[in-house]
């Protein structure tokens, strides 16, 4: 008896459908590519109970011929690509042929369609797959699909699903990103009745993206220009790093109008992002690139929502240049909102009568008892969680370049020694030392970032070093803000210096200013100090990790490792940084071969927290008493640098209180 038999056609397609068709923002998805690759102006999406009773997609595009209608339901049927040298270079969103055949196999279809210039149109109806009805109908130009009882005759697939509003909001991410994707094209979404999306069409990404992310989230989004790198283009819009989110939600990527889900980019993104904000959130932003077809495989995943980049390095390097440049440009400085608060009513008190009983005799208060009875909370300190050798190994970088600091109150930049900075991080009391040399020294402006072309075999530049020097036809000044000369005032509580320009007043914060300041300053070291290994030290790794390393082999050596390889997947460590103890170089060299798999720089993270402790134990602590002198120098020293936004760990260095919302708060202006 055989055991190996052909599923019939209908079979195939329910199974077909399983992949294509998940939900119904899988429908929508699949009919609003097509009606994009039709050349539509206009699409509207309308649904009932979440798109599982009701959907409908309309367009304005060129429309089908009564001939072609009903071949496009069947499997394999579609006019993207003809030959297999098709395949190496898709320009449109759907060329597989399977969508129209799986979703017919599961609902019931209604589709209404007019070529433009012709008389009348074609109506079909579909049931199971099978075209019930098929005759001419009066109908404007393009095509109409009306999806009706999704998966009513694959119960088991029902129960996956989701609440009716949950699977709504799956289909408004679908038009969402269509219209983001596709400004030139004008996107509405009804939702039971109720518009709840609409996109201009205007061609202006900046609107598209205004209304997706909506007024809170698009008011701290930078312009990201266009930026063109190893033939790859990259644009859009990205947020300031004071304005991070809880989650990744937002981070919308499109590759040659296609929405996408990437970690490559994602990683890329995020790395611009490197200690300039808050530790545990995420930026957010649209994200559009555009590369040859032939660099770009899109048929790797049936719902097409993961590509394959044939060069993943140069794809990393233009998404990371285009945001480090974006955020360069920006002063990314948060402005004071003020919002006020209605008025409570105003109520008329009730006269009340007090009886001669009622009324006592208030004791007097002596002046002692006047006295607050409060006294002030004792300085929170902060301890060093590490090795006493970490310490001095990290005291000793430290020392050769960051400009010292003593805890004297009253003194602002004095000379600090190693022994200093060790006793300052275990929390032991320092000797006083003459206040000298209080104004900090202010490095030349960084470059813009940004990679030449390079030549064919050669190797991509490492992302950790210093940014090399802009193309000739891009000009270096529209990256830099033109940032106003600010005027110190005073100082709030001994710990924010207030400052005033034109434009309002700034408020800084002096130790996570000063902490920043030195922590740019110790990551800028070219020379970083090694410790040759008495025994190599054999870490065992993974084929992918072994081969990540053996790829980023000179990224690894910049940051003063020295390695070999020792085995079939092994590397034996023979240097490493002095700051780094040699228990630890297993979960190190595994951590630097994951960030390089993510295309990332393979810095090891202790290196970044150590930095991270020595600069804020060096750095002025608030409340401590500096002269009106060193505030203006250190407002100058900030205001000048535009690496100098946030603290290392992601905190705001300056806010700024703007003229117009001081005029509403006096009511100088009209709200």
């Amino acid at each position: 008896m055989a055991v190996i038999h052909e599923l019939d056609s209908h079979m195939a397609d329910l199974i077909a459908a399983g992949e294509v068709v998940e939900r119904p923002s899988s429908v929508c998805k699949e009919l609003v590519e097509n009606a994009i690759d039709a050349g539509a102006t206009q699409i509207t999406v309308e649904l009932e109970r979440g798109g599982i009773s009701y959907l409908r997609i309309c367009d304005n595009g060129c429309g089908m011929a009564p001939e072609d209608a009903p071949v496009a339901f069947r499997r394999h049927a579609t006019s993207k690509i003809r030959t297999k040298e098709d395949l190496s270079a898709i320009g449109t969103l759907g060329f597989r042929g399977e969508a129209l055949a799986a979703i017919c196999a599961v609902s019931r279809v209604d589709l209404f369609t007019k070529q433009h210039g012709c008389v009348e149109g074609v109506h079909l109806s579909l049931e199971g797959g099978t075209i019930t009805a098929n005759e001419p109908a009066g109908c404007p130009e393009g095509t109409t699909f009306v999806i009706r009882d999704l998966f009513y005759n694959t119960p088991a697939r029902m129960k996956f699903l989701k609440k009716d509003f949950t699977e709504a909001g799956y289909i408004l991410s679908v038009v969402e990103h269509a219209a983001e994707s596709h400004p030139e094209i004008a996107f509405r979404c009804i939702r039971d009745g109720k518009d709840v999306f609409h996109s201009p069409g205007n061609g202006r990404l900046q609107n598209a993206v205004y209304s997706v992310f909506g007024k809170d989230l698009s008011k701290n989004l930078i312009e990201m220009p266009e930026h063109s790198l190893y033939d790859i283009r990259v644009w859009g819009y990205i947020s300031r790093p004071h304005a991070p989110r809880a989650n990744r939600t937002y981070q919308h990527f499109f590759v040659n109008g296609r929405f996408i889900k990437s970690k490559l980019i994602q990683a890329a993104m995020e790395e611009a992002y490197r200690n300039s904000i808050i530790t545990g959130k995420f930026p957010y932003g649209c994200i559009c690139m555009e590369l040859p077809l032939s660099l770009v495989d899109v048929n790797v995943h049936p719902a097409k929502t993961e590509v394959k980049f044939a060069q993943e390095k140069q794809v990393f390097s233009a998404v990371y240049a285009a945001c480090k440049n974006a955020l360069a440009g920006d002063d990314n400085i948060p402005e004071i909102e003020v919002k006020e608060k209605p008025a409570a009513p105003v109520l008329e008190p009730e006269p009340v009568v007090l009886s001669r009983s009622a009324i006592t005799m208030t004791p007097k208060v002596t002046e002692e008892e006047r006295k607050p009875s409060f006294s002030p909370s004792p300085a929170r300190t902060r301890e060093f969680h590490g090795a006493d050798s970490q310490m001095k190994h990290a005291s000793a970088y430290a020392a050769a370049s960051a400009p010292p600091i003593s805890p004297k109150r009253g003194s602002f930049l004095p000379f600090i020694d190693v022994d200093d900075v060790d006793e300052q991080a275990l929390g032991m009391p320092h000797a006083e030392k003459p206040a000298d040399n209080v104004i900090p020294m202010i490095p030349e402006r960084p470059v813009m970032y940004q990679e030449n072309e390079p030549k064919e075999q050669q190797e991509l530049p490492k992302m950790e070093t210093v940014p090399v020097q802009p193309a000739e036809q891009q000009e270096p000044e529209t990256l830099t803000p033109d940032l106003p000369k600010a005027r110190v005032i005073g100082s709030c509580f001994d710990t924010y210096i207030l400052a005033e320009d034109e434009n309002g007043l700034v408020f800084i914060d002096k130790h996570a200013a000063h902490e920043r300041i030195l922590f740019n300053q110790l990551r800028k070291q070219a020379d970083i100090p090694t410790q040759v290994l008495l025994q190599p030290v054999v870490v065992d790794l993974s084929g992918e990790e072994y081969a990540a390393i053996l790829d980023g082999m000179e990224q690894i050596q910049a940051l003063g490792f020295s390695m070999e390889p020792f085995g079939q997947h092994s590397m034996a460590v023979r240097e490493i940084p002095a700051y780094i103890e040699a228990g630890n170089l297993t979960l190190i060299v595994s951590e630097m071969a994951e960030k390089l798999m993510q295309r990332r720089t393979p810095e090891p993270d202790c290196l970044d927290d150590l930095i991270h402790t020595v600069s804020c134990k060096a750095a002025i602590k608030g409340g401590w008493k500096t002269s009106m002198q060193e505030m203006q120098s250190l407002c100058e020293r900030v205001l000048s640098d535009p690496e100098v936004t946030c603290c290392p760990h992601g905190r705001p260095v300056t806010v700024r209180l703007t003229k117009y919302e001081l005029d509403k708060m006096f009511k100088r202006v009209n709200q």
